[in-house]
């Protein structure tokens, strides 16, 4: 259920009796720009930490306790397009607390979404110090991890759009120029123009959720009409990119353009020639690459639907490369061609369309699955469609969309120490 609050802001209830929690996400929706991905990110540092309020973190850590415990944190992410900032709180359904944990946390919210420590037009410079240190800390120890530094070279070398090479939260880099005043600014944007989309979840009323909604008095802002998916284009030619490491594991990254309809027939049989190819143990990837022939020490394939993005990850040593490449290209084929057993086709259906059933006892999933069908207004993403969708893919279908997988970057880490 998709009530519109006010202008740029919609409430979107999910009434279950699944949980014996209430689940509410406040989502702010803007479009991907590189030059606000890090300053945004910082400022929901300084969201989560403090406000006028509850100055300290242990003051907002008290109050928290006395909501019986609830969680609490501030995030960001990015959905195609889109940056979303999500402040969100786990807390007791009403049903088993002595009093309205749910009336308490929408205050909660509205104090620090409202009335963050902001004086004479910047935020309090000890606090904001601090959390600009720790997140730039955080960023660059990123480096140390070889898996992230495959990943993200990878993605620089795939994607023409800044925005999209980079962490969804930013580099440490794009901390250097925020300041504790010009963070108010990234704030007060953020406040006036970004698409609000709040997400209930929980044996909830939704006339008492839509009223506690009301009172928190967001401001109304212009309507977005977002392009939320980022295609781009295939190009002529694979891009590669090399480097040494004195690592004890070479890892050899691929990326693919793949086509999705976006929770059309088209993205169901992408996500199952996904699975197929290399998505689960039972894949073409894991079963002749890792087991039979043993060329890796790990081999899967996962994709970004919202970026049209597939990306075959493998852990190998270095001397192996040209083979393992092979082999990677040789399975793909196996899908395109329809070499692969009806068993396993069927078996690979089988877990998906578990994995999906599974997933209705989530509470994430199902919080997600209400952020989409706010940016997909036409797609229908009730679990029943989405399962007849997937039960009706066909190996044909399959076959079709492995044979649109186009190899468009790869990245090769050599460990010296192999």
């Amino acid at each position: 259920m998709r009530i519109k609050i006010d202008d740029g802001i919609y409430l979107n209830v999910v009434q279950t009796k699944q949980f014996k929690t209430t689940q509410v996400s406040v989502q702010f929706l803007a479009p991907l720009d590189r030059a606000t991905i890090g300053a945004r990110t910082l400022l929901t540092s300084l969201l989560e930490t403090s406000s006028a309020a509850y100055p300290e973190q242990n003051l907002l850590s008290a109050k928290l306790e006395s909501l019986y415990g609830a969680d609490f944190g501030i995030g960001v992410a990015r959905t195609g397009r889109i940056h979303r900032v999500t402040a969100e709180m786990q807390v007791l359904a009403d049903q088993y607390s002595d009093r309205p944990l749910l009336t308490d946390t929408f205050d909660f919210l509205r104090e620090i979404l409202l009335n963050p420590k902001i004086t004479a037009g910047s935020f309090d410079p000890d606090t904001f110090d601090r959390e600009k240190l720790n997140l730039q800390t955080y960023m660059a120890s990123m480096n140390d991890d070889r898996g992230t530094q495959a990943s993200l070279a990878l993605q620089r070398t795939y994607f023409d759009d800044p925005a999209q090479t980079v962490p969804s939260f930013g580099t440490a880099a794009d901390m250097d120029g925020v300041t504790a005043s010009s963070l108010v600014a990234t704030y007060q944007d953020m406040m006036a123009n970004d698409q609000i989309e709040i997400v209930v979840l929980g044996d909830v009323d939704p006339a008492t959720v839509e009223a506690g909604v009301r009172q928190m008095a967001l401001p109304a802002r212009t309507e977005h009409a977002f392009a939320v998916s980022y295609d781009q284009p295939v190009h002529g030619g694979v891009r590669l990119f090399a480097e040494t490491e004195h690592v004890q594991q070479s890892k050899l990254n691929l990326a693919y353009h793949i086509l999705s309809d976006q929770f059309g027939p088209q993205y169901y049989a992408t996500v199952l020639a996904i699975e197929l190819f290399g998505g689960s143990p039972l894949s073409l990837l894991f079963r002749n690459v890792r087991e039979k022939r043993s060329m890796a020490y790990y081999a899967s394939a996962g994709a970004n639907m919202n970026r049209n993005f597939m990306v075959v990850q493998t852990g190998i040593d270095g001397v192996n490369r040209a083979e393992v490449e092979r082999l990677i290209g040789e399975q793909l084929e196996m899908v395109r061609t329809g070499h692969f057993d009806d068993s396993q086709f069927d078996d690979i259906k089988t877990g998906l369309l578990s994995d999906r059933r599974s997933a209705l006892d989530s509470v994430h999933y199902l919080k997600d699955i209400a952020v989409m069908s706010a940016l997909y207004p036409d797609a229908d993403l009730s679990p029943e469609n989405e399962i007849k969708r997937i039960e009706a893919v066909t190996r044909e279908d399959v076959q079709h969309a492995a044979s649109a997988m186009k190899l468009q970057a790869v990245y090769f880490l050599k460990g010296d120490a192999e």
